[in-house]
């Protein structure tokens, strides 16, 4: 418990978030009901599986056996890239770059391979591929629950996207070298069977719940129990400020949508697709996608052109994806690097994708 206390005490954005919370609560309009508790408890669910996930260390062994089979520099960066814009659409952008970032650092220590961009772009590709699923990052947690997506109508509206950013992932792996290095070793701690049989059997339950074809509170109780029942630690590791942090993000947006001049604005930058769409985007440039998101969907229907624009707008400035810092901070604590060489590449080719996405946003609108 001490742990977890200490975790929360030091984060930052927790902090400032609890301020503008508690400032909402005291001067603002605030209800119940905008507190989201689908997703929250969808959310907890799902952290407690990533976290038995990552007790296991089956991530870190996927990864870790699927390197250490290729030799060229090129081949080594496509597969990090590949296992990052497809372990985000499971586990999260978040976990996707927690786990694949020290294990990329080591391979480029082991081969002497320059590390920023290849991590810029697997940030970038974690923010992608987490747009394909529901249960791939919160705000698509958040989006499917507030408007009811069923599964179907979800992938109708991410599968196009998904599509052209895998095209873009294997071209930029063609901007790096294709040296040959030889095998990488990597270690790899054993995994237990027996075990994932039932953790893959749980993971069935939550996302079948996560995609309302059983009630959420299901898939809380079910993933409780696995870490309950596996290793009691699994809870010190959960991340308690994620869901906290939702909790401030629905306070604050639920009171600034009731201010009656920023009401009428919002009203206004919502009352068309196109609209919507670049009003996500430039939310997301502001305060972040995923509050973005809670806010813009208080005042539109238009869930297609917000799905578009939050997820696009992850692109950009450094704090429109939380991802991103949280990739800056993991480059900074791998590396002992405190320089602002990461920070002014991945704000440049994010500002470049984001200039090439937007079109390619308004082309899918028209199409849909």
């Amino acid at each position: 418990m001490q742990i977890i206390w200490k975790r929360l005490l030091a984060d930052r954005t927790l902090q400032l978030t609890g301020v503008l919370a508690l400032l909402a609560l005291a001067f603002g309009n605030v209800h119940w009901s905008d507190i989201n508790a689908h997703t929250i408890i969808a959310l907890a669910a799902l952290m407690m599986l990533v976290s038995v996930y990552e007790t296991e260390g089956l991530l870190v062994y996927v990864a870790s056996t699927v390197v250490s089979h290729f030799q060229t520099t090129r081949q080594i960066i496509r597969v990090t890239f590949l296992m990052a814009f497809f372990g985000s659409m499971l586990f999260t952008n978040d976990v996707a770059i927690l786990t694949l970032v020290p294990i990329f650092v080591t391979i480029a220590r082991k081969i002497q391979l320059k590390m920023i961009l290849p991590l810029v772009f697997m940030t970038i590709f974690a923010n992608l591929g987490s747009a394909v699923t529901p249960f791939g990052n919160p705000q698509n947690l958040y989006l499917a629950s507030f408007y009811q997506l069923p599964a179907l109508d979800f992938f109708k509206m991410s599968l196009p996207l998904g599509m052209v950013s895998l095209g873009l992932l294997f071209l930029v792996t063609y901007l790096f070298a294709n040296d040959t290095v030889g095998a990488v070793a990597l270690e790899k701690h054993p995994i237990n069977k027996r075990h994932m049989v039932v953790v893959l059997l749980v993971t069935v339950v939550v996302l079948a719940a996560i995609l309302n074809a059983l009630p959420i509170g299901v898939a809380l109780i079910a993933s409780g129990l696995l870490a309950l029942g596996y290793d009691r630690t699994t809870f010190v590791k959960i991340d308690y400020g994620v869901l906290l942090l939702f909790v401030g993000f629905f306070v604050i947006v639920g009171a600034l949508s009731r201010v009656p001049v920023l009401a009428s604005v919002l009203t206004h930058l919502t009352d068309g697709p196109i609209k919507v769409f670049f009003a996500g985007i430039l939310t997301s440039q502001v305060i972040s996608n995923v509050p973005g998101a809670i806010l813009l969907s208080k005042f539109t229907h238009l869930v297609y052109p917000l799905y578009l624009g939050v997820s696009i707008g992850g692109l950009g400035t450094i704090i429109a994806s939380l991802a991103n810092l949280l990739a800056w901070r993991q480059y900074q604590l791998q590396t002992d690097e405190q320089s602002w060489s990461f920070l002014t590449r991945s704000m440049l080719i994010n500002v470049l994708l984001l200039l090439i996405f937007i079109p390619l946003g308004l082309i899918l609108l028209k199409l849909n």
